[in-house]
Order: structure tokens, then sequence, then C-alpha cells
């Protein structure tokens, strides 16, 4: 149970972020309105993923799962920072 939580507190909190970050360049929102969708979503995401990352017996699913996710959304996150690809 312990190395469960050791992975899956700092993967899902590294790929909540990166999925608000992602978010937080599509739409042309007011900065109040972005931050307040920023911390329910980044809450309501990581709270999802590390039920998740609980729900199944070993860590082999969720790494298999998650770790491709976060590949995608740090090259996309990347994109949106450097304009380049």
């Amino acid at each position: 149970m312990w190395l469960k939580t050791l992975v899956a507190v700092p993967g899902s909190l590294l790929l909540s972020l990166s999925l608000m970050i992602n978010l937080a360049y599509l739409p042309a929102v007011p900065r109040d309105v972005y931050l307040f969708v920023g911390f329910v979503g980044g809450i309501l995401v990581w709270a999802a993923l590390l039920t998740m990352c609980y729900c199944v017996d070993g860590l082999r699913r969720p790494l298999l799962w998650g770790g491709p996710l976060v590949l995608v959304s740090l090259v996309v996150n990347s994109v949106f920072i450097t304009g380049r690809l």
C-alpha cells in the first residue's frame, strides 16, 4: 500500500497539473474564470486519478494507462509554451 501511495500521489498530481495547464491554453476566458476552473478541475481530476490508482490491484495498470497520457500532455504543454513542435 505504501508503494502504491508513493507512486499514485505524485503521479496523479503531475498528470492533473499537466492536464489543467493544457486546458488553460485553449479557451479565451478571463483570468478569474480560468483560475476557478483550474482549481476545481485540478482537484477533481487529481481525486479521480488517485481513486483509479487505488482501485486496481497492482501498479502496472495505472502506470501503463497514465504513463503515455503524461507524455502526451507534456508534449502538448511544451508545444503551447515554446510555440514549436
